[in-house]
């Protein structure tokens, strides 16, 4: 036994953009197996274009978010990179951290970038000391850009000036 289905087709209102069609699809028996309704192509284009212009716009927050930080960073920002490279072991003040001081087993004063002897050091010495590292300090070197490391000496030199130890 075959069995067929029955197609009908109904127009709602007149010919024109705002036509709607609903193809429903009935079996021999009677029933109604499903329903379709056809969007306007006007519609479904301005979904697609809506839905691709939001992809877009969180594509390019996403995109520019890390370029965001790294801007930051790369900027001149040099309280910003101090804060998190240097602070640690330095002091936010560049005082020295005297536990870090205890757990790297050197001496406090040399955390210290406030006293005399730090201060009368020249830029193009720090930059080679955050640029190679020294005793226990880590280079910095493939870590930070030169303009990076410009910026930390820059931001170092207003601490230095505002709070030096005599």
């Amino acid at each position: 036994m075959k069995k067929h289905l029955h197609i009908s087709s109904i127009e709602n209102g007149a010919e024109g953009p705002n036509t709607e069609k609903c193809v429903t699809l009935i079996t021999p028996s009677g029933e109604t197996r499903f329903s379709i309704m056809k969007m306007r192509v006007r519609e479904v284009i301005g979904f697609t274009s809506i839905f691709l212009s939001l992809s877009l716009f969180l594509a390019a927050f996403a995109v520019a978010a890390p370029k965001k930080e790294k801007a930051a960073a790369g900027g001149g920002d040099g309280q910003k990179i101090f804060e998190g490279k240097c602070a640690q072991c330095h002091g936010k003040d560049a005082k020295g951290v005297v536990k870090m001081a205890k757990v790297l087993k050197t001496e406090p004063v040399e955390m210290d970038l406030t006293r005399a002897d730090a201060v009368k050091l020249t830029d193009a010495e720090i930059v080679t000391t955050v640029t190679n590292g020294k005793k226990k300090m880590p280079k910095y070197k493939g870590k930070l850009t030169d303009e990076q490391v410009q910026s930390v000496v820059k931001y170092l030199r207003t601490i230095q000036g505002s709070g030096a130890s005599k």
